[in-house]
């Protein structure tokens, strides 16, 4: 049985107005499930100390906001602030510190709408720095087949320090999201790997492979506005899914996200250390 951390009072947090947010536009991939994997012993046998993490790092974040149609940023600096120092209340735990290093107007609107196509290349082209987390400020991202609110990389992706995200959801913890995806966690819901059963028996081994975050069959359009779980799935040996809604990887509503486990910190410490050095 999985390790838990203190997350079950935090299913429970009354949150106040919320929205219809979009999903997490970040999934899983072949070539990170196989990284994870190989590197997963290591990971795990790694001495990590929560209250004695040895990093300490201020990694320099260029935001890029791109204007809309009508000329107009869409963002307020005193929002990208907040963000920022919002996730700076978790990742300090890891040693780990952002800050708003500079910041650019971008006068094109054709590049505020990221897909797939040739304008997200050209936009890291022209404008991305290396050696910073380039924050790109967009009105709409669809890499897949609907919206979501951002999009990043994992660690193993060569070239890949640049975040989108969406400029309505530069407030609360979208960005702490974000940022986990880029220094390595997988979504709670992760299914590349496999479905994690509601016994997680199998949690070194599917999900997000990670063994102290709760089985989780995504918790989009399945949260109300008391943080309360609402959905019926079950797994393929006929359980209900218990979740947390406060895991920050999760795709619970945002007023209700206000944690990361233990070991999605070791995570984030392992891969930092790994591949993201360069932002030292």
């Amino acid at each position: 049985m999985k390790l838990k951390h203190s997350l079950i009072a935090a299913t429970l947090i009354y949150c106040h107005l919320s929205f219809a947010q979009l999903p997490d536009g970040v999934t899983g991939t072949s070539s990170y499930i196989s990284e994870i994997k190989k590197n997963y012993a290591d990971e795990n046998a790694i001495p990590f100390d929560l209250n004695g993490s040895n990093i300490n790092v201020n990694i320099a974040i260029r935001v890029h906001v791109i204007r809309n149609i009508k000329g107009m940023a869409g963002a307020s600096i005193a929002d990208i602030n907040n963000s920022v120092n919002s996730a700076n209340n978790y990742f300090k735990t890891i040693g780990l510190h952002f800050f708003v290093d500079s910041m650019d107007f971008i006068n094109d609107y054709n590049y505020s709408y990221i897909t797939y196509n040739k304008n997200k290349t050209e936009l890291l082209i022209k404008y991305a720095s290396s050696n910073k987390i380039n924050l790109f400020l967009v009105d709409s991202i669809k890499m897949g087949t609907s919206r979501s609110y951002g999009f990043t990389y994992f660690p193993n992706v060569t070239d890949s320090n640049y975040i989108f995200l969406d400029k309505n959801y530069i407030s609360g913890n979208f960005l702490t999201t974000m940022l986990g995806h880029f220094m390595g966690l997988l979504s709670t819901h992760e299914t590349e790997g496999g479905l994690e059963l509601v016994s997680e028996k199998n949690c070194t081994a599917s999900g997000d492979f990670i063994c102290d975050t709760y089985a989780d069959p995504d918790l989009f359009n399945q949260v109300i506005d008391t943080c309360k779980y609402t959905g019926t799935a079950k797994d393929s040996n006929g359980k209900y899914y218990v979740p947390s809604v406060a895991n920050i990887m999760s795709n619970s509503l945002d007023n209700c996200k206000c944690s990361f486990t233990p070991f999605q910190y070791r995570r984030m410490y392992y891969y930092f250390n790994k591949y993201r050095q360069y932002l030292n």
